[in-house]
């Protein structure tokens, strides 16, 4: 296990998707990241979008060519640093002519991931070849929402707007973070790596919800978030199109404050609170051209991540949400991330006895 620093996350220009995902092979289907994760604020602890989607991007070295990812399941373990590099361990579970299958378990010599001797974090990945043209096979395709759902559904907040035109997405999204942390945090942090992404101000649309998402909880139910987001190229990208890197880009940034939503439909939004991710699934639809992020003439095309949450309880929440191309309407993939989430009972009942006068700290995810 190798014990040398990554390259540090500075400034505030963002670094480019590959060069954030870059990985180097330091044994037999065993890879090593080369860039710092982005942490979350306000402890400098790794995004988990990073292992999330560099997992998969280190494992599709091991696959044959025309191979793309179609689904994947990670578990969140332990905490990741950002200060030494995470060694991904791929296993080749199968090979076959037009799936194969992947695991992965990651690992990280740090006091904050258990000194290597467990995996912070492990996945298994499934990969496809296309089967486009196929004479043996009748193509189909569909999918049960309109290509018009996002532009009609959130008409009131969209019309008018383009998506470069919506803010970047805070680094929580939390309203006591926002009221606590993010001066601070704005002057010190480095920019979002590898993907821009903007947040839509969804109050019109949601509304306001009672603590606890109301008396039946359905306040919750109905919240729903918007976010934009689009690949960073290097300035003098002209590389021929790497679907699974691509493909990478869409599983980080379908982790970038999930969880905070389902805080914010249960009406907790200024309650700081202990949380952390622990599964996510991703499963890509459709061909896997689909999923590139740049257009035909080279430039990033925008997505668009809907998102809500399902159910809630016993301490654990789920956050569901469709990737979608905007300016087509495909939906692209269907996420669902099952988090815990803690709220301190005596900090709660401030919220509905309606002080104002709470503290704490929110906890982090890897």
């Amino acid at each position: 296990m190798t014990t040398h620093k990554v390259e540090p996350l500075r400034g505030k220009k963002p670094i480019s998707f590959k060069r954030l995902m870059a990985v180097k092979q330091i044994a037999n289907d065993t890879f090593e990241s080369l860039t710092a994760a982005w942490p979350p604020a306000p402890f400098q602890r790794a995004f988990g979008g990073h292992v999330y989607a560099q997992a998969m991007y280190a494992a599709s070295k091991t696959v044959g060519k025309g191979l793309v990812v179609h689904q994947m399941t990670g578990y969140f373990i332990l905490p990741g640093a950002i200060d030494v590099p995470f060694v991904y361990r791929v296993r080749r579970v199968r090979d076959g002519g037009i799936y194969c299958l992947r695991s992965v378990d990651v690992f990280q010599q740090s006091n904050a991931a258990g000194q290597g001797s467990s995996p912070c974090f492990t996945a298994t990945i499934s990969f496809k070849r296309s089967e486009k043209g196929n004479a043996k096979w009748h193509d189909f395709d569909h999918q049960d929402v309109s290509r018009q759902h996002i532009r009609t559904e959130y008409a009131m907040v969209l019309d008018g707007v383009g998506p470069e035109d919506h803010p970047l997405a805070p680094g929580a999204d939390s309203q006591w973070w926002e009221d606590q942390e993010a001066e601070k945090w704005n002057r010190t942090a480095a920019a979002f790596p590898g993907v821009e992404m903007r947040k839509v101000d969804m109050h019109r649309y949601n509304g306001r919800v009672e603590p606890g998402g109301g008396k039946d909880g359905k306040g919750a139910s109905r919240w729903r978030g918007l976010h934009f987001y689009r690949l960073i190229q290097d300035d003098d990208s002209g590389d021929e199109v790497d679907l699974n890197l691509h493909a990478a880009a869409h599983l980080y940034a379908s982790d970038k404050n999930s969880l905070f939503l389902v805080q914010r439909a249960l009406g907790y939004e200024m309650v700081p609170t202990t949380m952390a991710s622990l599964s996510h699934t991703v499963v890509f639809h459709g061909l896997a051209e689909h999923l590139s992020m740049v257009g035909k003439d080279g430039r990033p095309k925008w997505f668009v991540q809907e998102a809500w949450s399902s159910q809630s309880g016993d301490n654990r929440v789920c956050h569901n949400s469709r990737l979608w191309d905007y300016e087509s309407g495909r939906l692209i993939a269907t996420t669902i991330q099952d988090g815990m989430m803690r709220f301190p009972s005596e900090l709660v009942k401030k919220i509905t006895g309606g002080s104002k006068e709470m503290g704490g700290q929110q906890g982090s995810k890897l």
